[in-house]
């Protein structure tokens, strides 16, 4: 099991497979993943906290008589395995069959090639983790800013996977998430994030010189007025709201209720100038994988055309039921998007400010606590962070301060009247799945006053 000081994960997958063969289990996909995670975070312009984790996890999901189970391992020695499987196979027996399971993947299968997973000269990356975070913060400081805080992850990663209907597959990852927040006092800020998978695509100064220039714009900021307004969101925010919408386009979350999309496939659910995607083969893609957690090779799945919802994403399980067929994102217990990826409009930012002429428009650079008071009827609430401004005669003018967006996401979605040419790649605290979008221009959302 362990050659010298390293641990030999064919092997693992091989003792592990066994067993769950031995026991009987219906189905089970192993994964094995080893990795190297460091992390630097700042605060107060000084870098506070550097660590480094290496790890090696085996995942187990299993399924005998519809009856389905998962355990994570952390001891992997043999006698370890073999004792955890044995509970497991115990659980199984006690528990009642799963009404939604209708099994894994059958395979064999050949899986896509994907550009710029893993960046060779990783290493090097890491040799500049500190120059690339104090260039940040020192470019923030050019633009005026106090003090920024932040964090860097960085992580280099191998994944295999076995399956009881032959999938067997490896690969490798590299990927960085940078995030930044600049201060020129309590009350005017600004940030802005940069991830990815390559080192040559690094460019952290120019989150932190974007995240110095709003929080030089933000300063004398007042409350502003509720009413209807017109948004223009930075990627993003509108990749938390805009991109709530196609997020929501999972069978699973349909069923217990917490999607406002049940019953709309087919029908237009926004405009025409809105085509999405989940697409897990896109190049330098954070959630880009060739094979799902089934074992399923992945794609480049249309959720939204031209406006028309033309689909769910689906794990085998949920696309049974739904009589259709696997769209390669499983999650097991439930489907999981990879990337969302929105085509890119035709305007400049310029332009867009441009189209706000002669309408209440604000200008939401930042948020947080998107929250929801019904999932079902998609009612939710998130609150604007660091700069937001109004935006007069086709110019942002005044900070403002104070204000909530506060509607529904079927409005926001079916509201966007323009979008911005170039794409920005996000993922952060409020958005998890990696989303790929540009400027959003919304038109008639309700802003509300702030709570404290």
């Amino acid at each position: 099991m362990i050659m010298g000081n390293k641990i030999d994960i064919k092997n693992i997958l091989d003792l592990t497979a066994n067993k769950l063969n031995s026991l009987e289990f219906d189905d089970f996909a192993i994964t094995a993943n080893r990795g190297n995670r460091s992390q630097l975070r700042f605060a107060d312009s000084q870098i506070t906290i550097a660590k480094n984790w290496a790890s090696l996890e085996l995942g187990v999901f299993a399924a005998k008589d519809s009856k389905t189970v998962a355990i994570e391992i952390q001891d992997l020695s043999e006698n370890s395995i073999i004792s955890a499987l044995e509970s497991l196979e115990k659980l199984a027996k006690s528990l009642p069959p799963n009404q939604n399971y209708f099994g894994i993947s059958d395979g064999p299968f050949s899986y896509p090639a994907i550009e710029y997973l893993a960046d060779t000269d990783f290493v090097e990356f890491h040799d500049q983790s500190i120059d690339q975070v104090e260039g940040a913060i020192n470019a923030a400081e050019a633009e005026g800013a106090k003090r920024s805080a932040g964090v860097l992850v960085w992580e280099v990663k191998e994944e295999h996977l076995l399956s009881s209907k032959g999938a067997n597959v490896s690969e490798n990852s590299t990927t960085y998430e940078f995030s930044i927040r600049s201060f020129i006092d309590d009350t005017s800020s600004g940030a802005d994030v940069e991830v990815g998978r390559l080192f040559s695509k690094v460019d952290f100064e120019r989150a932190g010189t974007r995240a110095g220039e709003i929080a030089k714009m933000a300063i004398g900021g007042t409350n502003g007025d509720p009413g209807k307004y017109n948004i223009l969101l930075e990627p993003r925010v509108a990749a938390d709201v805009v991109a709530a919408t196609p997020g929501a386009a999972n069978p699973f979350m349909v069923d217990i209720g917490m999607s406002w999309l049940k019953d709309k496939i087919g029908e237009p659910i926004g405009p025409e100038l809105i085509s999405v995607y989940d697409d897990a083969l896109l190049p330098n893609g954070l959630g880009s994988k060739s094979f799902d957690d089934e074992g399923h090779p992945t794609g480049r799945n249309v959720i939204v055309d031209k406006g028309i919802l033309k689909g769910f994403i689906h794990n085998t399980s949920t696309a049974k039921k739904a009589g259709t067929t696997s769209t390669g994102n499983a999650g097991l217990v439930l489907p999981q998007n990879s990337n969302v990826f929105f085509e890119p409009g035709e305007h400049t930012f310029e332009e867009l400010l441009e189209l706000t002429k002669g309408k209440p428009t604000l200008y939401i650079t930042n948020n947080w606590y998107t929250r929801f008071t019904s999932y079902a009827d998609g009612i939710f609430s998130s609150i604007p962070r660091d700069g937001m401004f109004i935006i007069e005669n086709g110019e942002i003018s005044k900070p403002v301060r104070e204000l909530r967006i506060s509607d529904t996401m079927g409005n926001v979605f079916k509201n966007v009247i323009a979008l911005g040419k170039e794409i920005k790649q996000i993922k952060s605290w409020e958005v998890n799945v990696p989303t790929f979008i540009p400027h959003v221009l919304i038109e008639d959302i309700n802003i509300s006053a702030a709570t404290k």
